[in-house]
């Protein structure tokens, strides 16, 4: 696990800058990420990750999954996303080579939604959703249920095994048939 900052990530800032804001710290948004072999999860805080956790009950797949080396919720998310992962790309018959995305944990549905407004500038009442051009999903804690995981993820599988993307409703279409097969 390991803290990072959303504000600061990816910026060189001047060694000044740096000091003032060790000596006087603003409130600033922090999350954390846990790096899977496909994912990189990124959660605002324990509970969230907790929640996300016992909201993606696994059912019988759950004996499926491996047991070894799994000792903290994390590693448990990470080896669910991962499992769930390898199952759609099997359901869907797509191997995309190098698979690497991002998944956003958020407390609760009005934060995808404002990621969603912020992104693309629309109102919607989404639980979920997969914004290919971040490559990567936004989840609420509350809503990781199975099939709307499988589904997102899909969509992850689909976007990153073409080299052009199908379109939006063929998509959709790959999305709801990983969803309806995850557990198969």
């Amino acid at each position: 696990m390991r803290c990072i900052s959303l504000i600061a990530t990816a910026v060189v800032m001047p060694m000044a800058v740096l000091w003032t804001m060790l000596l006087f710290p603003q409130k600033t948004a922090l999350a954390y990420e846990v790096t899977s072999r496909y994912a990189t999860i990124i959660y605002h805080d324990q509970a969230a990750l907790k929640k996300f956790n016992r909201t993606l009950y696994m059912g019988r797949l759950s004996s499926r999954m491996p047991k070894q080396g799994v000792d903290t919720i994390e590693d448990e998310v990470a080896a669910k996303i991962n499992f769930i992962v390898e199952k759609t790309m099997a359901v869907l018959d797509m191997q995309p080579p190098n698979l690497r995305f991002s998944l956003v944990i958020h407390p609760g549905t009005r934060q995808v939604q404002q990621d969603f407004k912020k992104l693309y500038k629309i109102d919607v009442n989404y639980i979920a959703f997969y914004s290919p051009s971040e490559n990567r999903i936004f989840f609420s804690a509350n809503n990781a249920r199975l099939r709307v995981v499988a589904h997102e993820i899909g969509h992850v599988v689909v976007q990153n095994y073409f080299v052009i993307s199908p379109p939006q409703h063929i998509h959709e279409v790959l999305a709801q048939y990983a969803e309806t097969h995850i557990t198969d």
